[in-house]
């Protein structure tokens, strides 16, 4: 059943041509003075076509590869429990870069100086790192918490796929731990609208604004396995869209706290979704 094993191969290539086509838009795309969107620019059309294909493509090949669940639906952490170690690397790794990104936020939030301006008026400018700044001093201190309540939240996951012998208890795992994740890509997602929706061009901000959709989806399909209401499918095709998403935001070239939460987000997808088809794949070696 080497044929689940596609997925995440698929979820990987429509995330590199994401990001290959919206790293040429920005190059191509955009008017060096003012800023504004080159209408008619080729990549800029060809990434939506991307995104559209890429979506019907993971729709159709969910029907015919993934297994419906309609019955006796996959629970929490057995649905995803490899036996392995190396597998569940890239989610430990995407968990790190999560937290890292929340430590960055923090960092940010407080990194604040006084200055004095021509007028006498006292102001506070914050220094923080290369890239393109999206949230105020406040706001960098409230996403930093919900990043590292994510990754918090998202660790102890982890362990608990790791497929035991029959002879060894498994310890009950807390679903309500994977909705914390959910709540909070929910509060990002609101600080994130507000950002960007004073930018009048939506090409410029688009794919990061749906990112943090898609991610949100995504890991509201992942937090259902754990209340025994699971759908492979809508898992699978979620987190192929969110995995393309957050790559295409890396081209815009964020600050370094959103590219860590972009890439964190996008590898800790990419992890249960081995996870699952490796389960998918040969479950008598994984549970």
């Amino acid at each position: 059943m080497k044929k689940y094993v596609l997925w995440p191969l698929l979820a990987a290539a429509g995330g590199a041509g994401a990001f290959l086509l919206r790293l040429l838009q920005r190059s191509t795309g955009f008017e060096s003075d003012t800023g504004l969107p080159v209408p008619g620019n080729l990549y800029a059309v060809l990434l939506v076509i991307w995104f559209v294909v890429l979506a019907a493509v993971c729709l159709l090949a969910a029907r015919a590869i993934l297994p419906a669940d309609r019955e006796d639906p996959p629970l929490f952490p057995a649905g995803f429990s490899v036996a392995s170690a190396g597998l569940l690397t890239p989610a430990v790794m995407g968990i790190f870069l999560l937290a890292a990104s929340g430590a960055l936020d923090l960092l940010f939030s407080f990194s604040g100086a006084s200055a004095l301006t021509g007028g006498g008026e006292m102001v506070t400018v914050f220094v923080t790192g290369e890239g393109n700044q999206l949230f105020s001093g406040r706001e960098h201190l409230l996403v930093g918490v919900l990043s590292l309540l994510t990754a918090a939240s998202l660790f102890p996951a982890v362990p608990a796929c790791r497929a035991r012998p029959e002879s060894e208890p498994r310890r009950p795992f807390q679903g309500a731990l994977l909705l914390v994740p959910v709540c909070c890509l929910v509060v990002r997602l609101v600080l994130t609208y507000r950002a960007v929706s004073v930018d009048p061009s939506l090409a410029d901000y688009y794919p990061e604004l749906l990112a943090v959709v898609f991610l949100t989806l995504a890991f509201y399909r992942l937090s259902s396995f754990a209340f025994r209401a699971g759908r492979t499918r809508r898992f699978a095709v979620y987190t192929a869209l969110a995995i393309a998403l957050c790559l295409a935001a890396l081209a815009d070239r964020p600050d370094p706290a959103r590219l860590l939460f972009y890439l964190g987000g996008a590898l800790t997808l990419f992890g249960f979704l081995l996870q699952r088809t490796t389960v998918l794949a040969a479950p008598w070696d994984n549970t």
